[in-house]
């Protein structure tokens, strides 16, 4: 009988110390921000349609979605020196003022169905 209750609390020891190991790694993860789910994007919320690729001094680099398109006019920054952008394209804004918080609106025409549309995130400095 005693072999089998030291068995039993072997067997809970073992399992015990993985489960704390467990416990104590995912808290690890956890405080690296590893399940953050606030991201080192500085826009806020970010564009729907343009993915965010990098942003730093006032220059905001940002890739087109997938479907050609003209950006007919950016109010916060300067216009782009090219307007016409192809799938995957990256597009390159300067001149956002660099303290505070600038709203960025984008309005562009999608080449293929002729639509026009604006897009709007919040850069934080």
């Amino acid at each position: 009988m005693k072999r089998k209750g030291q068995a039993a609390m072997e067997y809970l020891m073992t399992y015990g110390w993985a489960i704390l190991i467990i416990i104590v790694v995912i808290g690890a993860l956890w405080k690296m921000g590893v399940f953050s789910t606030s991201s080192t994007v500085t826009c806020s919320p970010c564009f729907s349609y343009f993915a965010y690729r990098d942003y730093a001094g006032g220059t905001l680099k940002l890739r087109n979605g997938p479907q050609t398109v003209n950006i007919t006019s950016v109010v916060g920054g300067d216009d782009p020196t090219t307007t016409q952008f192809t799938a995957g394209q990256d597009v390159t804004i300067d001149g956002i003022a660099t303290t505070g918080d600038v709203d960025l609106t984008l309005t562009y025409t999608n080449v293929d169905s002729g639509l026009s549309h604006t897009d709007t995130a919040t850069i934080h400095n």
